[in-house]
């Protein structure tokens, strides 16, 4: 009998996070549930390298951290904030779609152009994203999200619940002895 983790497959980790993002464009709470493990964390990295292809392979390279403005903890905030995507977009997709995944199958990487309307204004919204998708026992266990979330902000939308918590929780990454504001782990 042997105590060691079983190796994920390639991929496992790039057709998680590929099924997530359309699940989301989709508007498709349920496959998204699906996805989340329970303790699913969703942090927002604010960074403006994800303009520029050398900025994208630093990010992904982990040489850029971002810096922390939202950490939303657990499947239930995680898909409260989804659902507020939902409401807030329409459409929700991203252009220019390009992914890798990481050696050892736990770990993807997404780049995307949003190409989006805010729902309540009708203007376009055109974010730059890089995502990092954790992948354990074939569950999203985290997400990072890096960009302008400032851009997000700017929309003058009141906040839910979730995206609340996410930002006080940021807050106390700032003044944590444990927990990095700059890590996007």
């Amino acid at each position: 009998m042997s105590d060691r983790t079983p190796t994920p497959e390639p991929h496992a980790a790039l057709d998680a996070a590929r099924e997530f993002i359309h699940a989301v464009e989709s508007k498709d709470l349920e496959t998204a549930d699906r996805l989340l493990a329970p303790e699913a964390r969703q942090l927002f990295m604010q960074t403006h390298r994800a303009k520029t292809a050398e900025g994208v392979e630093d990010i992904i390279a982990g040489r850029v951290k971002g810096f922390c403005v939202a950490d939303i903890k657990g499947k239930k905030d995680v898909l409260g904030y989804t659902k507020a995507l939902f409401d807030k977009f329409t459409p929700l997709r991203w252009r220019d779609q390009r992914w890798t995944a990481a050696e050892g199958g736990r770990e993807a990487h997404f780049y995307g152009k949003g190409d989006m309307t805010v729902a309540r204004t009708g203007k376009p919204y055109r974010n730059i994203y890089v995502i990092r998708f954790d992948i354990e026992n074939g569950k999203i266990v985290r997400i990072a999200e890096y960009g302008n979330a400032f851009m997000y902000v700017g929309l003058l939308i009141p906040p839910n619940g979730p995206e609340r918590r996410g930002a006080l929780r940021a807050v106390g990454r700032m003044i944590s002895p444990t927990m990095s504001a700059r890590s996007g782990r």
